[in-house]
């Protein structure tokens, strides 16, 4: 079997872009995968195009010689444009794969582990009422387990204010859930550290599952240094590429749950190599997914072999359940599934995301602090 094109279907489905490939072989099986780089689409089609010299005419079954290949063989590694157009092309590898030889892509994986998977999606809620009635709304839906953000941006200095906002609305989620139910707290690296100590004290009372970027990444230091004061679980990683930058987190103590991004971090099978590093250090693994039901499937399929997975992220947005030709995010009891087909066990419902062009737009909106300073990095 050889691999004849590479083709790009990326689809603006409400506000979010989403970036499909497909990889075709002269035996007709066609793969299909997700890759990411939010706001730089355009970077993106160009990285994957690229990629096409080291695809066109290969054996699609060679996945860890041609990932080695794409990644390693150009002067300049790794960053989010690279990696996050390795990831689409390693995805509709192991799907090709996995329809090849009639079986899901777990089974290449090791076989299962778990045969249904926990998962959490997002609220909002700009004042405690609303962020207690949304996650209310989401319980009554079926889920057990929920992610916000309750921070504003913040400066170099103590915001008081800031710290009784965003202990009123954790308080205010956690006694209209109860008890039996998970809250995880994402910072977004709105954070400095000094911040996010006096966040992780306010919050601690609260039962937090984990405090998701209490700082930004770039320093591990700095997360390692919350991470000795806290007394709850930190989390990140959805903002790191390949298991690298991984390693240093975990050599350093500074996490606790391992978020890598399996659209941008280099594909399932870099994420698995992540989870594996982590288990090593007793840390668990909660796959970061901002992105489509495709993402989830195989954010899905990583989950039910790897022994150290936490919980899984999912998302929300208009139309999710025609992205695929069959609805997938269908929670039960707190709880997805995994498509048993061969492959990933789905398909892209191609009318529809034809049907929804790609459109540029930023969908990070931009802000501004009373002083005229960004916020919000």
């Amino acid at each position: 079997m050889k691999i004849t094109s590479v083709e790009t279907l990326p689809a603006r489905v409400g506000h979010r872009i989403y970036v499909y490939l497909k990889i075709h072989t002269d035996e007709g099986i066609v793969g299909i995968g997700e890759a990411a780089c939010s706001a730089k689409e355009r970077a993106l089609f160009g990285a994957i195009q690229e990629l096409d010299r080291y695809l066109i005419g290969a054996n699609p079954f060679e996945i860890e010689k041609l990932w080695s290949l794409m990644y390693r063989h150009a002067f300049w590694r790794g960053g989010p444009v690279l990696c996050g157009a390795l990831s689409g092309v390693e995805h509709a590898l192991w799907d090709i794969k996995g329809k090849a030889l009639g079986v899901p892509v777990y089974e290449l994986l090791g076989g299962q582990y778990r045969h249904k998977v926990r998962a959490y999606t997002w609220i909002g809620g700009q004042t405690p009422e609303e962020c207690a009635d949304q996650a209310i709304r989401l319980k009554e839906k079926g889920w057990r387990s929920l992610k916000f953000c309750p921070f504003d941006g913040c400066g170099a200095s103590f915001d008081l204010v800031h710290g009784k906002n965003v202990e009123a609305k954790v308080k205010a989620v956690r006694e209209a859930v109860g008890d039996d139910f998970g809250i995880a707290v994402d910072g977004h690296g709105r954070l400095n550290p000094v911040n996010a100590v006096e966040m992780a004290k306010r919050i601690e009372p609260y039962g937090v599952m984990f405090f998701e970027e209490p700082v930004l990444p770039e320093y591990p230091e700095a997360m390692a240094d919350v991470r000795r004061v806290a007394r709850i679980p930190i989390a990140t990683g959805e903002r790191l590429f390949t298991r690298y930058p991984f390693r240093d987190l975990l050599t350093r103590q500074a996490v606790d749950v391992v978020q890598p991004d399996i659209c941008t971090v280099g594909g399932i099978m870099e994420t698995h190599k992540i989870a594996s590093m982590a288990e090593a250090f007793f840390v668990s693994i909660a796959p970061h997914n901002p992105l489509s039901p495709l993402s989830t499937v195989i954010c899905l399929h990583l989950d039910s072999v790897a022994p150290n997975f936490l919980i899984q992220e999912t998302s929300g947005g208009p139309d999710r359940d025609k992205i695929l030709t069959t609805p997938v995010e269908v929670v039960q009891d707190g709880y997805l599934t995994v498509p048993r087909g061969p492959g990933w066990g789905v398909e892209l419902n191609e009318d529809f995301l034809r049907a929804h062009p790609f459109q540029e737009d930023s969908i990070f909106p931009i802000r501004f602090a009373e002083d005229g300073s960004i916020v919000d990095l």
